[in-house]
């Protein structure tokens, strides 16, 4: 009987270790660790990216789209929307009149990647078209409820490369076309590491 009931609590043991591993998890670094994180990510240039920032000179509206819930709480208003850009035709650089609050998916496909839950008002945002050291375009997504803006860097192909907020800078590192790991790195005034976690994908 006890070898049986040993038996049943290895299983269940066995999925909660396999349910865990599904859903990702973090890994906390110091000052040390974090150091030895930052080459992979190149977190140099990211850190430069962000101190140059940016001239934005369009206006957008941005598709909020809550994250999965097996997706890592984010610093900041993150919304997994933001993770990919679409292609630009459609958006609504051009107009500064507001969406109305009917807007359907067809008056609503500016901005970021597609989505099944659309929002009633989409959120105005500032991008900017040109080259970064990250690569091309620069979005900057208004706080809501008093927190600070989001200052999200792009890709030449239209992927995340890593955003700003308050005194943290996330970086997401692809492959192909899936995420693989994403680092928080805190920050001083001068965007010195001071720690950080690290989100690793199942």
């Amino acid at each position: 009987m006890r070898t049986r009931f040993a038996v049943i609590v290895l299983i269940c043991f066995s999925f909660s270790i396999f349910a865990e591993n599904e859903t990702g998890e973090w890994k906390e670094y110091g000052l040390k660790e974090v150091l030895g994180r930052l080459k992979f990510y190149a977190f140099a240039k990211i850190a430069q990216s962000v101190r140059t920032g940016a001239s934005f000179d369009q206006e957008l509206y941005v598709k909020e789209t809550p994250c999965a819930q097996d997706f890592p709480k984010l610093e900041g208003n993150f919304q997994c929307a933001l993770l990919k850009v679409s292609t630009f035709e459609d958006k609504l650089a051009e107009s500064s009149e507001p969406t109305p609050p009917n807007a359907t998916a067809t008056s609503a496909t500016n901005g970021l990647t597609p989505s099944k839950m659309i929002p009633p008002i989409p959120v105005k945002a500032k991008w900017y078209e040109g080259r970064t050291l990250a690569g091309k375009g620069v979005l900057s997504l208004p706080g809501k409820e008093g927190q600070s803006d989001l200052k999200l860097f792009y890709h030449t192909d239209g992927k995340l490369s890593h955003y700003y907020y308050e005194d943290k800078i996330v970086v997401f590192d692809w492959k192909g076309h899936e995420l693989s790991t994403i680092l928080t790195v805190k920050v001083d005034p001068k965007l010195r590491p001071l720690g950080g976690k690290e989100y690793f994908f199942p």
